[in-house]
């Protein structure tokens, strides 16, 4: 009897301690800092894979895994798919946006003249080195090295006329701007256009992975203390003024005028400064020229 009690007093402790807790297999997400919300101009997650089935019983079921993002809406008797591009072994995009087919950019003998845009994206294993722009601003906004250097020296003579050129977002990889890129397409969606129509309209905002100038380190959006986003009466403001009187010094240019949509496909971006160089800058600020029409591009 000892040995029974023994035994059911040991089994009762035992119960009592439960199973162990589980660690979650990820932790939750850091809060993003203001550069990373900076760049819902443009952020970027790996290419991922998410389907969604939907049917009349209202389940759905999500599934990660690593290639081609696809939303599948299956009802009784019909089924919707729309592809998504997904990224290649290369770190190339296939690319499957409607009306979108870039060529292979050509990397002329001036690199700083490379022209990107939906039409043409960066080489596979294009890979600017970087450095920081202004190393006191929390952010460490990165561009092509040559071009981090030109800009510190513009944002000092700025600054020195009273004008705080705050360096807001400039490279970004080819993933961040994929997000960034296919946010703005659903919110196209959501307002009631077909994904064809979103994505052509996407387009001229926020250009296609691979296709930004961003992601090849040669592109700043510029803005002024106070404004921590990038906004059209950017225009109003001394920083802008002194930008349109002296960013060719230093080898930069307005990269998307207001007059000049015609040759660039995209809409006017008085934040947007590209990064050519010196005498390609100087050139084009006397011609009153857009990068396009420097080039000879139609």
């Amino acid at each position: 009897m000892k040995k029974i009690g023994a035994l059911v007093l040991l089994m009762l402790v035992f119960s009592s301690c439960g199973a162990a807790e589980i660690e979650p297999e990820t932790t939750p997400a850091a809060t993003a800092s203001p550069a990373t919300a900076m760049a819902t101009t443009s952020t970027g997650t790996a290419a991922t894979t998410t389907t969604a089935t939907t049917t009349t019983a209202i389940t759905t079921t999500t599934r990660t895994t690593a290639s081609t993002t696809s939303t599948t809406t299956s009802t009784t008797n019909t089924t919707t798919t729309t592809q998504r591009p997904s990224s290649n072994p290369s770190g190339a995009y296939a690319y499957d946006y409607p009306g979108i087919a870039p060529a292979v950019a050509a990397v002329p003998g001036d690199p700083y003249l490379i022209y990107v845009s939906r039409d043409y994206a960066l080489p596979a294993n294009y890979s600017p080195a970087l450095e920081v722009c202004v190393e006191s601003y929390p952010e460490k906004i990165q561009m092509e090295a040559a071009a981090a250097k030109q800009y510190k020296a513009m944002y000092d003579a700025a600054l020195a006329a009273g004008a705080e050129l705050v360096p807001y977002s400039g490279y970004r990889s080819i993933a961040r701007q994929k997000s960034n890129f296919d946010r703005l397409i659903q919110t196209n969606v959501d307002r009631g256009h077909s994904y064809a129509e979103a994505v052509n309209l996407a387009a001229q905002e926020i250009l296609p992975p691979g296709c930004s100038e961003h992601s090849a380190g040669l592109a700043m959006d510029i803005t002024r203390p106070g404004y921590w986003d990038t906004r059209e009466d950017f225009e109003t403001t001394k920083e802008f003024a002194w930008l349109t009187a002296h960013a060719q010094e230093y080898g930069f240019i307005l990269r998307y005028p207001k007059d000049k949509f015609a040759r660039t496909q995209i809409t006017y971006e008085p934040w947007h400064w590209r990064y050519v160089g010196v005498g390609p800058a100087k050139v084009m600020k006397a011609r009153g020229q857009c990068l396009e029409e420097y080039l000879g591009i139609a």
